[in-house]
């Protein structure tokens, strides 16, 4: 008999008080009473400047005034909108208790539409020039997005809703939809529930228990990214902004090893495994009988930081592009890989490219702006694993930008005798690389920093790549 089988306690959300504001409201029968708003505020004033509403029998309100609003809103129970509990709300009910259910399309769009291509909420004629700010249309397309979300979870598997109802009860940012939704919940065996419907796609003893008590919104995030099935999609960078611990969880239950070696642990995160997936080689060189490059990729799959000295033609970008790979197939992750030369870094991604991988990208100054936005457009879609950028691309306010956005799993300084073969005179940015690392993992607000890996291009072979 399945766990699912045997849950007891489940409750829907209707039967519940949802709270809003300072006031307690029931929380009706019907979801199909509801309107959605949209308000615009100046910049610079931060007022009111404009009010667009739209109500579940189309009718429209377009004005400035709060108190006309409210009498428009007035036989309606839900208000909806795109980040309506963080922004208009707090714009509308400066002086009033909300007595309406909130119901934010925001949060909840990327839970239920991960998968690259994403839920688009602005249509192509959103550019129009006669429609731009106009909070009417965009109550129309908010509507759309609404009604997308409301057929999206119903389609969901009854097991699936009820767990994601589970983690987010009580959450401000979703307890609107999920009683417009009439979502059930269980109180308890939430983590054995996981186990069940994420068996083979996650960790079979990752800490469940902590994470469901301590993150159960990153959780619920990370859950639907592990469900997309291409794994170019992406968590939105607002997302890791306002929730950091998914990049944690995600990493947690699918890029770390267990010591038990469960079945998902034995094959997606052993390097042998994934070596002839990705290149097609049956087994990894050797150097006087050390399986040097094997112990390389094997300790970067277990995100330890390292030193790795090979020999010209040794195979060391092998070493950094396998972990890569397997990174950004398991946590939808980046690695950043700084090069000193550009020629360099084109062979690299040429080389992948003619054995049919093409998840590198390189940025650099040479680039034409056309491809270059190209590359970069890549980045912030998810279609990249591996980004290969010379030191100085650091100092890029664009550069960071992508970053900030992006699951960076590992940074790789190539060639590293530049930090003292050439002096600080020829690649002074070189010794930014530390500064912009410890700025980043500070802005991330990483639980775990990234690790950080140095490989050098040529000299005598280590007898063991050396752990820092």
């Amino acid at each position: 008999m399945s766990i699912w089988s045997k849950l007891i306690g489940i409750k829907k959300t209707e039967d519940r008080n949802n709270v809003i504001g300072n006031k307690t409201t029931s929380v009706p029968c019907s979801a199909h009473n509801y309107a959605i708003v949209d308000v615009e505020i100046g910049l610079k004033d931060h007022r009111i400047h404009d009010i667009g509403a739209l109500k579940h029998d189309n009718t429209t309100f377009h004005k400035t005034s709060k108190e006309e609003l409210f009498i428009f809103l007035n036989d309606v129970d839900y208000i909806c909108g795109h980040n309506i509990v963080h922004h208009d709300a707090k714009y509308l009910f400066t002086d009033k208790i909300c007595r309406w259910i909130l119901v934010d399309t925001l949060y909840v769009s990327p839970l239920l539409f991960p998968e690259h291509p994403y839920h688009r909420l602005m249509k192509d004629d959103k550019l129009m020039s006669e429609q731009m700010n106009n909070p009417v249309n965009d109550c129309k397309k908010a509507k759309d997005l609404l009604l997308d979300e409301i057929a999206c979870w119903h389609s969901l598997p009854k097991e699936k809703r009820i767990l994601f109802a589970s983690l987010l009860k009580g959450k401000k940012e979703f307890e609107g939809f999920l009683s417009m939704v009439s979502a059930e919940y269980i109180h308890k065996g939430i983590p054995e529930l996981i186990k069940e419907l994420y068996a083979g796609k996650i960790c079979q003893h990752a800490d469940l228990d902590m994470l469901t008590n301590q993150y159960p919104c990153g959780l619920a995030y990370a859950l639907a990214l592990i469900d997309t099935t291409d794994y170019r999609s992406i968590t939105p960078g607002w997302i890791l902004y306002n929730y950091p611990e998914v990049e944690f969880i995600i990493k947690l239950l699918r890029h770390t090893t267990c010591k038990e070696s469960c079945d998902y642990c034995h094959t997606q995160l052993d390097v042998l495994h994934n070596l002839k997936t990705f290149f097609g080689y049956e087994r990894f060189r050797t150097y006087e009988s050390e399986p040097l490059q094997e112990r390389a990729a094997q300790a970067a799959v277990k995100g330890k930081s390292l030193l790795a000295i090979f020999p010209t033609g040794g195979g060391k970008s092998l070493t950094f592009q396998l972990p890569a790979l397997m990174a950004g197939h398991s946590v939808h992750g980046l690695t950043v890989v700084i090069s000193p030369l550009q020629s360099l870094m084109k062979d690299q991604v040429d080389n992948l490219a003619d054995r049919g991988i093409t998840d590198a990208v390189t940025i650099n100054g040479m680039l034409d702006p056309i491809t270059r936005s190209l590359s970069i457009q890549r980045v912030q879609d998810g279609e990249a694993s591996l980004l290969y950028i010379s030191p100085e691309m650091l100092r890029s306010k664009t550069i960071e930008k992508i970053l900030m956005a992006r699951h960076v799993v590992r940074f790789v300084i190539d060639e590293a005798h530049c930090f003292s073969s050439w002096g600080q005179d020829f690649r002074v940015d070189y010794l930014y690389i530390g500064k912009f690392i410890q700025k980043y993992q500070q802005k991330k607000k990483m639980q775990n920093p990234d690790t950080c890996i140095l490989f050098h291009g040529h000299g005598k072979t280590e007898s063991n790549p050396r752990h820092l």
